[in-house]
Order: structure tokens, then sequence, then C-alpha cells
């Protein structure tokens, strides 16, 4: 196991974007801490800001340190796994394989348009959870987002496939314009959950203030696929509270983008 250790925080933000398991698996620790990376406009060795010790031949790599300000840990990773305490912004953005595990808060653009792998935080995310960058076509098209806390907005946003469980609530614009995917939210939903969403499932366990005037209620029906989401998600340790499994009421919307989305709500 390869470890980096972060000597002093700064608020300049430092990227570690290129430093993961499937990259960096055939060097030295010393080759490693070689490595140039991004400290706000220049590039300095990864070694300048980070104590390196251990070997990254098992894939697996552990951050340490108040790494709050520390944008990219996983993005673009492949295979392998990282476990960090805290992280900043894009955290496993566009990652294709392999885990990420934070073990407290994570910032905005968490897992933004990745197309495979797995990641856990174990505290809140912030705004943009697998969304889309601005201007893109596609979200997370791909994997499984698991928070254990909260999520800011446009949690979802233009998702294309994959998995997002949010166990307490989230903010506005919750998958919005979702074009396919599942998003579970066991908290409380903010306002606006779904707009312009094409297709795609959102489960609001938690209740939702208001979802947009462009949805109309369909119909109560117990859905057989939430019993096997969720006896998956207690497998990988994401355990809720117990959701009435019984009738659900559908919501079938954005009816200006076609309507073929739903939004499940508990029967309260």
């Amino acid at each position: 196991m390869l470890t980096l250790t972060l000597r002093a925080s700064s608020p300049i933000p430092l990227e570690l974007d290129g430093i993961s398991p499937d990259r960096i698996h055939m060097l030295s620790a010393i080759e490693v801490a070689r490595r140039s990376v991004y400290h706000g406009n220049r590039t300095e060795p990864l070694g300048t800001f980070f104590d390196v010790t251990g070997s990254p031949s098992d894939g697996n790599l552990t951050i340490r340190g108040d790494t709050r300000h520390v944008k990219g840990i996983g993005a673009g990773m492949a295979s392998g796994r990282i476990v960090a305490s805290v992280a900043g912004t894009h955290a496993g953005a566009k990652m294709t394989g392999g885990e990420l595990e934070i073990d407290e808060s994570v910032g905005d653009w968490l897992g933004a348009e990745m197309t495979g792998g797995a990641i856990t935080v174990h505290g809140n995310a912030g705004n943009q959870a697998g969304a889309a960058y601005r201007g893109s076509r596609r979200g997370m098209t791909g994997g499984t987002i698991l928070i254990h806390g909260s999520a800011g907005d446009e949690c979802g946003l233009l998702m294309r496939r994959g998995l997002i469980a949010v166990k307490g609530g989230c903010g506005e614009f919750a998958g919005a314009s979702m074009i396919a995917g599942s998003l579970f939210v066991f908290g409380q939903s903010g306002n606006r959950l779904g707009a312009g969403m094409k297709r795609g499932t959102i489960l609001a366990a938690g209740g939702v203030n208001e979802l947009p005037p462009s949805f109309r209620y369909s119909c109560a029906y117990r859905p057989t696929f939430l019993a096997l989401y969720l006896r998956s998600l207690s497998i990988a340790a994401f355990t809720v509270e117990r959701v009435n499994l019984g009738i659900l009421h559908c919501y079938r919307g954005d009816l200006l983008t076609g309507g073929r989305g739903e939004v499940l709500i508990p029967n309260r």
C-alpha cells in the first residue's frame, strides 16, 4: 500500500489528477514523489507537499491529512482503491473503475461524468454529485455513488446510467434533466426534484416539498425492483431506515420532456 501524508494544509488548491493506483502501480515511492502536480497555476513535485511511503504495487492508495483543498482525488481512476479522510472538488470525476472511499466530507462535482467504479462518502457531499459539467450533455453513465450524509444541489444532473443513493437529504434540482439511471434520496428532497427528466427513477423516500407542476400523478404500486436495490445497498453496508415497501405513489414527468421518468414517494 502506498501512503501519501499531507504535511500542511493550504488554501491554494492542489490537484492530484493522474495520481491514481492504475497509473502509478509500476513506480517506486521515490518516482511517485517526483510526479508533477498543480499547485495553483504552478507545477511542483508531489513530494513537495506529501510524505510518500510504501509501495503502490498492490493497487491501494491511502491519503492522509487535511485534504479538503486537494482537488481531483481519484479523478479518472480505472482500477485500484483510494481511501482519503476528506476531499476537495472533482473527487472521482470521470472514473471508469476502481473504488474511492472518503471517510468524512467531499466537495462539489463528486463523481462528475463517471462511467464506472464505486464511490462511498461517509459524510456529506457538495453540489453536482454525479452531474454533467457545464455544457456537457451527460452526467454519470455508470457506477455507483453512496453518500451516507447529505448532498447539495443538482445531484445526478443529466445522469444517464448508474445509481446514486443519499442517506440524508439533498438540495434543489436533484435528478434534473435525468436521461436514465436511479437516484434514491432517503432524507428530505429539495424543490424542483426531477425537473426536466426524460427517463429514470427517483425514490424520494424522505418526501419532497413540491414537485414541478409538469409532473402528474400516475398510480400507486409496489415496485419489486426496490427490494433488490435495498438488499444490494445493505450488502454494501449502506443501511437505511426501513422504507415502506408497500404501496408507493408514482408521479410521471417531466411532461415537458416526454413524461417517461418516475418519482416514487412512500405512502405516509
